[in-house]
């Protein structure tokens, strides 16, 4: 067989018998025949594209859509690396299934959008046949346009080869993680991932006085307030105290530990 159509016949791997029926009456006894053999990549591609459009559900599924989003924005923003880092991490959280189908599909389609492979159809070049048809059953959202799903499915096209890959930096921790219980320490300890934003010295700096300022401010509307107890005005002063002990009232009413400059 030539690449194309072991790659199609990869696809049916996957399929209801009642296709693998359907294909196997269609298909010509022999493919000596030049004619015959376009017949065969005929009847394989119908049935691919038929069996994919019937589904209900995308390949990538529609509850996945900030996840797909991002992606998008990051292709868009020209950061390909990000995106193909990304794109391997959320294809891990696949169905193995689901995964493997999507593979193999790719693979189909990126040999069948060769220009020197048999022609789909007379007017217009084979890649684009292809994305035009087969991005509906592989991402499809409302909320999406269709050259935001389109892009995906190029991008997905293009980089095949290295989407099912495990990423370098996942590979990195899990070494790391391996190490740590060979040396006999507590893996969870740094899992390796942060979830913050690193910020300079000097927003740091600035942003803490301007909590403190807020945090001022605060403490001396409470104590100018009528409305609140003594008794309770001292407490909720020095619970403040006892978490920001840098935030010092000096002209607060209340006669407080907090409020004197000793406390």
């Amino acid at each position: 067989l030539d690449r194309w159509l072991y790659a199609a016949i990869e696809c049916l791997e996957y399929f209801p018998d009642q296709f693998l029926v359907m294909v196997s009456q269609q298909l010509p006894q022999s493919t000596n025949n030049p004619n015959s053999l376009i017949t065969y990549k005929k009847i394989l591609f119908d049935v691919i594209m038929k069996y994919y459009s019937q589904k209900k559900e995308t390949l990538l599924a529609t509850q996945d859509l900030d996840i797909h989003l991002g992606i998008i924005k990051l292709i868009e923003k020209g950061k390909t690396d990000h995106a193909l880092e990304a794109l391997q991490l959320y294809l891990k959280l696949l169905a193995p299934n689901i995964s493997e189908k999507l593979h193999r599909l790719l693979t189909f389609l990126a040999i069948a959008s060769e220009s020197e492979g048999y022609r789909l159809q007379k007017q217009f070049e084979n890649r684009f046949v292809i994305i035009k048809t087969c991005t509906k059953f592989i991402l499809q959202n409302r909320t999406l346009s269709k050259p935001q799903a389109e892009l995906v499915t190029q991008f997905l096209m293009d980089n095949r080869s290295e989407l099912f890959k495990a990423p370098l930096t996942l590979l990195e921790l899990t070494s790391r993680r391996l190490q740590s219980l060979l040396e006999g320490q507590d893996p969870d300890i740094n899992s390796g991932f942060t979830f913050c934003q690193r910020v300079t010295t000097k927003e740091y700096e600035d942003q803490k006085q301007q909590t403190n300022k807020y945090l001022l401010a605060l403490i001396q509307e409470m104590d100018n307030d009528p409305t609140f107890p003594s008794k309770q005005k001292k407490k909720l002063i020095k619970e403040l105290q006892k978490y920001h002990s840098l935030v010092y009232c000096s002209g607060c009413k209340t006669t407080c530990e907090f409020c004197t400059p000793n406390g």
